[in-house]
């Protein structure tokens, strides 16, 4: 049953205030906590810990909520102005993620991301949180203090890094050298995380200077250096920009504002618009010295502590279509293509990495890297179109036009300086966030702040549009029911908890597996390792596929050709469990391709090694632009001896990696001259050096076919550039005993 009344006409009794309470304490820790929060005990160290807890918290505060509801006997729903679009985006989670190709993975995320439908829906149910459970505009103070105060011992800890101080000796091949990310994990995060700080560290510099409290201005103020300071540290260039577009817009706002003063001024007084301008300029002074002390201080910071970022930044500026092309446009050019084939519902939340090989050309390759797959579009809306499709991207335009719509219709009515400060400070941080989301992407500890923010709008909202109370009442509602009311939500939510630390437990049991294997080549206690998190985690593909890997090295590292091939078998068992779980992943693919001919080797059996050029076809479909594939599929037709079916992989392979392309033509020399045919030898070793120049091997084999063809000079050419290239190499001898030999 639905009853509706107006707000804000009930009395509460304790337990109800007590949840109340402890609801707004929780979110109040969960938006100073989630930047904070890192585990060095599981593999990945950042995002999964940190949503960990963030569900954790989540599931705390929809308990308490539960709780109150069953005191009450009733929901007190508020309907809100974005209600519509925030449902409907929730909606194409779930369906997308249905119609995903791997709904596992667009569940969870993919590895790394874990931006699957259940952290998107979680920071819808934040924002349900805050609209429905807290109360009054003090309460929004807090909260941005919480975060405010998050920002500051982000930024210490970005300085700490600076000058040297870790308590983390992190690992030095996952550290960009040079560039702050402090409890983020990646500079250009932690970039994101301080250009939504600093609006709000602005509003609360203003709001205390207005109100004279000048200790805590000044303390204010030197945060804003601080988080200035590791802004540049970060040296990352989106969050750079996302920074200047708020800052403008704030600014912005105080010019509209004293202009429109002195007009209204003028008008009433009668008298010069010039004169009533200078009159202010007058009684602004110190307000226009202190903006000027404050752009200076950015200057100065900015040639010196910040000088690195500052060339970055004013290089991109400069060449700003060479610099867009070099980081973005390879990546923003198959995702259009991407949205081409799937435009309706796109692949599925959070599959862009698994897609993406598919789509990438050459230059991302040349760019990025061989063999490396582009976590996301950079670009939060080529992303969502992509990957949730274009009805999806409608709604979250939608969902933005709504929050915009509902902030301007609260701010034009706010007069108290505080609040609108703060209100502008919110909204400059949703702008700072949507800018720097243009060439990145969201993850935990900003989209968090995001939607908490967006809720925190709703409080002033409602302050000034009545908003009309649904209180939905609970069927068969007695002292009995009141009992398995409070019950249930508790189970439930324990259950939830549950789950949330098993799937962080098995990662932490991952990555001893990747340590005792990679670090100390214990493949069998590696494996025992990789069993728990499959255990416990058994639709996380990362898992299976590691657990393959492992049982794969175990059998290179075995003399035994029977436990090599009960091994191998292994291997191929979970390999198959990972393309079941992603069947889009060209690696896992040739994952497979590469343990069926292992198999084929050990066992001479032709079977598996047509198995393993089936799968290295399917990996090579599902990205035709890695070289590994082409390479490996290279040497599986030469140790075969079926030349003629590489000469179309060779021609694909000198176009995307010629380093690669250059050890295939080595390959390739070596099997004529195992044959003896020299001629064809020569034509390929020439071709490796062709591609490069810096395989002495090349050379050297090179010199001893041309000496067995009698062609003396340039035997001797290629030996003695051999000699010139590997002095201490153990061919050596041999290539001094063919010069004697052909004087």
């Amino acid at each position: 049953m639905v009853k509706e009344k107006i707000i804000n006409t009930q009395t509460k009794d304790g337990l109800v205030v007590f949840c109340d309470n402890a609801i707004f304490y929780t979110l109040t820790f969960t938006i100073f906590i989630i930047p904070l929060f890192f585990n060095i005990y599981s593999y990945d160290q950042f995002e999964l810990p940190k949503l960990t807890l963030l569900r954790t918290s989540t599931v705390i505060m929809l308990i308490l909520w539960a709780i109150k509801i069953a005191s009450q006997g009733y929901i007190n729903y508020k309907p809100t102005p974005i209600d519509l679009p925030m449902l409907l985006w929730a909606l194409m989670n779930i369906i997308t993620t249905f119609t995903s190709f791997a709904p596992h993975l667009s569940f969870r995320g993919e590895y790394e991301n874990f931006a699957g439908s259940l952290s998107n829906l979680n920071y819808v149910v934040l924002y349900y949180i805050a609209t429905q459970n807290l109360n009054n505009k003090k309460q929004i103070i807090i909260i941005n203090y919480a975060f405010l105060f998050s920002g500051l011992l982000s930024g210490l800890y970005a300085i700490a890094q600076f000058f040297g101080y870790d308590f983390i000796k992190w690992n030095e091949e996952s550290m960009i050298k040079g560039r702050y990310f402090a409890s983020m994990g990646n500079p250009n995060f932690l970039g994101a995380l301080i250009i939504m700080i600093i609006p709000v560290n602005i509003a609360f510099f203003l709001i205390q200077l207005k109100n004279k409290n000048y200790f805590y201005s000044i303390f204010l103020f030197l945060l804003f250096v601080l988080l200035y300071v590791a802004l540049f540290g970060t040296q990352s260039r989106g969050p750079f920009l996302g920074f200047v577009i708020s800052m403008m817009f704030m600014l912005s706002y105080f010019l509209i504002k004293l202009y429109n003063d002195i007009k209204q001024e003028a008008n009433k007084q009668n008298i010069s618009f010039l004169f009533l301008f200078k009159t202010l300029i007058i009684k602004y002074k110190y307000w226009i010295v202190l903006v000027f002390i404050i752009l200076l201080i950015s200057i100065i910071l900015s040639l010196t502590t910040g000088k690195n970022a500052t060339l970055r930044l004013w290089n991109s500026i400069v060449n700003f279509k060479q610099s867009v092309s070099v980081s973005r446009l390879h990546i923003w050019g198959p995702s259009i293509k991407i949205i081409k084939d799937y435009p309706l519902l796109g692949t599925g939340v959070d599959t862009f990495k698994s897609v993406f090989p598919k789509y990438s050309g050459v230059e991302f390759a040349h760019i990025d890297g061989a063999n490396v797959a582009s976590r996301t579009a950079h670009n939060e809306l080529l992303n969502i179109a992509a990957t949730m499709g274009i009805i999806s991207l409608g709604i979250y335009f939608l969902l933005l036009y709504s929050y915009t719509k509902m902030w301007y219709r609260s701010f034009i009515k706010t007069t108290d300086y505080n609040f609108k400060m703060i209100a502008l400070a919110m909204f400059a941080a949703f702008i700072a966030y949507f800018i720097q989301n243009i060439f990145s992407f969201g993850v935990a500890a900003i989209n968090t702040t995001l939607y908490i923010f967006f809720g925190l709008q709703f409080i002033f909202y409602k302050e000034y549009y009545p908003v009309k109370i649904k209180n939905i009442f609970l069927p068969f509602y007695n002292e009995l029911m009141k009992i398995v009311y409070f019950f249930i939500p508790v189970i439930c939510g324990i259950f939830l908890i549950y789950q949330a630390f098993i799937i962080y437990k098995a990662d932490t049991y991952y990555n001893r597996g990747r340590i005792l294997g990679s670090v100390y080549n214990k493949w069998d206690l590696a494996i025992a390792e990789h069993l728990k998190s499959i255990k416990l985690a058994p639709t996380e593909v990362k898992y299976q596929v590691y657990t393959g890997l492992a049982f794969e090295r175990m059998a290179m590292s075995s003399n035994d050709k029977n436990k090599q091939v009960e091994l191998i078998k292994q291997a191929i068992n979970y390999y198959t469990k990972g393309v079941q779980l992603n069947p889009y992943n060209a690696y896992y693919w040739g994952n497979l391709a590469r343990v069926y001919a292992v198999l084929g080797d050990i066992e001479s059996n032709q079977q598996y090694l047509a198995e393993s050029e089936k799968y290295y076809l399917k990996a090579i479909e599902r990205a035709p632009v890695t070289g590994l594939f082409y390479n490996n599929l290279i040497d599986l037709y030469l140790r075969h001896g079926l030349i003629e079916q590489t000469k179309p992989l060779f021609e694909k392979l000198e176009i995307i990696d010629k380093n690669m392309a250059a050890n295939a033509y080595f390959m390739l020399g070596n099997l004529y001259f195992t044959h003896k045919d020299f001629s064809n030898a020569e034509i390929a070793y020439k071709k490796s050096i062709e591609l490069n120049n810096s395989i002495f091997q090349a050379f050297h084999n090179l010199g001893v076919v041309c000496a067995a063809q009698n062609k003396k000079a340039e035997a001797k050419i290629y030996l003695e550039k051999f000699l010139e290239m590997a002095p201490e190499s153990d061919m050596v001898p041999n290539a001094k005993k063919i010069l004697k030999d052909i004087k």
